[in-house]
């Protein structure tokens, strides 16, 4: 990562007293809360502290969801032929699991299709329409995309078929599909919605409690349909995680409360937990974004989602097992696919950008894995601090597929949408994006890509930010103050892990590599006699910098987290080093 400016919020002034008294915490963990909650009320502190599903929006107060909901009850109560078409990618998995199995659990069956990464692309295939009025479709439902399908759209109401829309890709200037029965997306440009970052699972699920409203005839659920919903929370949870969702209002209620019922969710879930092997750590958001999530998707990258589907709507222990084995080896596979590949991007990025003039990274080559590009510029984009596209050429083929991410402040959609005189079609959010351009339109895309991020840079003054929680001393770190941040979680997008500022420590001994690929290393601090083992991951650039302040004898400042780390008996306290600077370096 380039390196970042570091940025502590003053103190609450006359808040944190009051903070620690009114909820039993202590004045550092006052301090983090106040510097996350806003507008730090008592009521909203509470809230963030112990999230409760009464955060969670009723679905009517989303527009169109009656109509929606009311189209979805006839289609149930009639047995009407119906389809659910999602995405490729976890959130529209979890989309998808969610209705069959909300569906299911009132005897009406769903049927379903996802599309293919690579002969379809994202959204509605051209195909579809057709097939499915040959099939006797009266109703499609469409999760985590149907926003900007608007000719596939009118050639289903063309051919009799109802479609609702559950989605939350940015719609842009761009009109709603008209020929749609209901449209359900809080980033409508009309949406009265209190909440605009529900994910596509979000949206569904907010469906699947509104038609359990209508077939119950209030807004008391029968017990039965009641639990089934609270059932789903953790497929919701496991999408919001993977589509980087700010973890914030509605969706951290949904993710806490999803993590709490996991392990005991569905056969598909438990399977997926066992071949990720966190059979016996008490899982949280990372464990699913970087266990769980990497498999779920792994399906789509490298073949067809359709595996994906079939082990989270399967209740056979059996065979949900054997799914998730093949999904274990389809994510090896696309490992190596994506270490290959990021070698040859990151090559490519640090030879021809400069990192003083270029605000965005963007690299292509030919004959790129296209099902793990998106990985590689969530990589790029982490390790160079700014906006990433990689964009992969099928052999001989003019037309080439990029995918792009993002960092704070520079809004992915929007950055295309300027730029998007270059392009065939483009979609996606403020941090992540899919897009397909011509081959002798990629430098003029380029240059209007890296452009329009430089004039966003500019403007902002938008600089690779660490947002602190607090500046304290080793020796305020304790078991208790690790119970507090326990209170944080789940943390992700939006909540991140708690950064503290440690300055002027001293290094005790000299630096050392770790890991099976080296890529990691540990030293020792110490402060006013107080010594702790810490421990940086993926970030070599700083072991120079840590190896030249040991051996000048020169004291250090660090941005930190501290952990409990549990391979050792007993569990030892230590710090995760997020970056660090010569002590008094600004």
């Amino acid at each position: 990562m380039a390196s970042a400016r570091w940025l502590l919020k003053p103190d609450p002034a006359g808040l944190v007293a009051e903070t620690a008294e009114r909820f039993g915490l202590s004045r550092i963990m006052a301090g983090v809360v106040l510097r996350r909650v806003n507008p730090p009320t008592p009521d909203n502190i509470r809230a963030y502290l112990k999230p409760s599903l009464n955060a969670l929006i009723p679905p009517w107060r989303m527009d169109g969801m009656d109509k929606a909901a009311e189209r979805l009850a006839r289609a149930v109560e009639s047995r009407q032929p119906a389809v659910v078409y999602g995405d490729y990618d976890t959130d529209g998995v979890t989309a998808c699991a969610l209705m069959i199995r909300a569906c299911r659990a009132v005897g009406y069956s769903l049927g379903y299709r996802l599309p293919s990464r690579f002969d379809d692309g994202y959204g509605i295939s051209p195909d579809f329409p057709g097939q499915a009025a040959a099939e006797g479709v009266k109703l499609v439902l469409t999760v985590d995309c149907g926003t900007s399908e608007h000719e596939n759209i009118g050639r289903l109401a063309e051919n009799g078929i109802d479609v609702i829309v559950t989605d939350h890709h940015e719609p842009g200037d761009r009109e709603l599909p008209r020929a749609a029965h209901a449209i359900l997306n809080p980033k409508r440009n009309d949406s009265s919605y209190p909440f605009r970052d529900l994910t596509g699972v979000g949206v569904a699920f907010k469906l699947a409690w509104a038609l359990y409203e209508k077939l119950s005839g209030s807004a008391r659920i029968e017990s039965r349909l009641r639990e089934t919903l609270l059932s789903l929370l953790p497929l919701a949870a496991i999408g919001t995680i993977a589509d980087v969702a700010p973890l914030v209002n509605e969706n951290r209620a949904i993710v806490a409360w999803g993590l709490r019922a996991i392990r005991d969710a569905l056969p598909g879930i438990a399977a997926l937990i066992g071949v990720s092997r966190l059979e016996n750590a008490e899982l949280n958001a990372r464990d699913v974004a970087f266990s769980l999530s990497p498999r779920l998707n792994a399906a789509g990258r490298m073949g067809s989602a359709d595996l994906s589907l079939k082990l989270l709507i399967e209740d056979d222990p059996a065979a949900a097992r054997l799914f998730a084995e093949e999904l274990d080896r389809h994510n090896t596979d696309r490992q190596e696919k994506c270490r290959d590949i990021l070698e040859e991007a990151s090559s490519q990025a640090e030879k021809n950008h400069d990192p003083a003039l270029d605000a965005a990274i963007l690299v292509a080559n030919d004959g790129w894995h296209e099902g793990v590009i998106g990985i590689v510029a969530g990589r790029l984009s982490e390790k160079f601090a700014k906006p990433a596209a990689v964009v992969s050429f099928p052999a001989e083929q003019e037309r080439g597929r990029g995918s792009a991410r993002s960092v704070d402040g520079f809004n992915l959609y929007r950055i295309l949408a300027n730029s998007s005189s270059h392009l065939l079609a483009f979609g996606g959010h403020e941090l992540a994006a899919g897009f397909t351009v011509a081959r002798d339109r990629l430098e003029a895309f380029r240059q209007a890509f890296l452009e329009e991020c430089r004039i966003l840079a500019e403007r902002d003054n938008l600089l690779p930010t660490l947002n602190l929680d607090a500046e304290i001393s080793l020796s305020d770190l304790n078991h208790r103050l690790l119970e507090e941040l326990e209170l944080l979680r789940p943390v992700g997008q939006g909540n991140p892990e708690p950064a503290f500022l440690i300055r002027r420590v001293r290094l005790a001994g000299s630096a050392r590599l770790m890991g099976k690929d080296q890529r990691h290393f540990q030293f020792n601090v110490s402060q006013a006699g107080i010594c702790y083992r810490a421990v940086v991951f993926n970030r070599l650039e700083l072991l120079p910098l840590i190896e030249d302040l040991a051996a000048g004898r020169k004291p250090l400042d660090i941005v930190c987290t501290p952990t409990l780390n549990r391979f050792f008996s007993p569990p030892r306290l230590e710090l995760q080093v997020g970056d660090a600077k010569a002590a008094g370096a600004d």
